[in-house]
């Protein structure tokens, strides 16, 4: 599939450019790196194929996993569930006649502190964040923390003397699960508890809080990973949607206890498995 959207965009190139046009390159991310004007090596079919598999596995594998985990919560435990459904009634009162957007959907608290505190629990990808420490006379610092000089200078051994003495930004990476099952931020890490995410909050919940990471390199998928959940979640778990039970699952079907980028549960598990009526 990859391979004929690849195909497509440099057939549509080659036409443009035999006419002397523009290619509109806003109707694929192939055609925008086609159109763009990267060396002919980064153009490659192989390169292209490359970014293809990472879109293709960024936007199904990652909401799929957050989907199943926050709705193995909700139907385990029945006071998240009859919360949920009461706080949607309004909005999904004439679905599918009227579907609401994300905005309005945005606007419900407890919807969103389910979706946050799942979020929280298991993150999209357990790899590392890259972050840079920032630097001044006084030294470098992570956020709040000095970092120690031994450290600075052997992460970069600068050849002078001169550069030894001075400040440089430090490569640090942090593990988002760290992040969001440190007890001092979140307490009882490890217990689903959406309502820590309502009424007045912790800042710090909401700084460590890297679900998609942060700053220039964050998911580029992540307003779009959040409508799909937000949307979801309503329509399963509105109003006299079907009723759904779980069949022979239970928390360790979801618990995190593998690292293969995206968090996965024992392996043996046979996933979240739900009877439908």
């Amino acid at each position: 599939m990859v391979k004929e959207h690849v195909l497509e965009a440099r057939q549509a190139k080659e036409e443009h450019d035999q006419k002397g046009t523009r290619m509109d390159t806003k109707v694929s991310v192939f055609r925008y790196i086609m159109g763009s004007d990267l060396p002919e090596s980064e153009r490659s079919d192989e390169r292209l194929g490359h970014e293809g598999q990472v879109f293709f596995a960024g936007g199904t594998a990652t909401v799929a996993r957050t989907l199943t985990f926050i709705s193995y919560y909700i139907l385990s435990r029945p006071h998240i569930q009859a919360r949920l459904q009461q706080e949607l009634q309004d909005s999904m009162a004439t679905y599918p006649e009227r579907v609401p957007s994300w905005i309005e959907l945005e606007r419900l608290p407890y919807l969103q502190a389910v979706i946050k505190e799942g979020l929280r629990f298991v993150p999209t990808l357990t790899t590392e964040i890259a972050l840079s420490s920032t630097t001044s006379e006084q030294g470098s610092r992570m956020l709040t923390w000095p970092i120690d000089p031994q450290v600075q200078l052997r992460s970069h051994a600068p050849a002078s003397p001169l550069l030894a003495r001075r400040p440089h930004p430090v490569p640090v990476g942090m593990s988002a699960y760290f992040m969001h099952t440190n007890p001092d931020v979140y307490p009882d890490p490890f217990a689903f508890l959406p309502e820590r995410w309502l009424g007045k909050i912790d800042p710090a919940m909401a700084q460590n809080l890297v679900p998609f990471t942060r700053g220039s390199r964050n998911c580029i998928g992540m307003n779009l990973a959040l409508a799909e959940i937000n949307l979801t979640l309503a329509v399963l778990f509105r109003p006299n949607a079907p009723l759904m039970k779980l069949h022979e699952t239970d928390e360790s079907d979801v618990l995190q206890v593998h690292d293969f980028i995206n968090p996965l549960p024992k392996l043996d598990s046979k996933g979240v498995r739900v009877t439908v009526h």
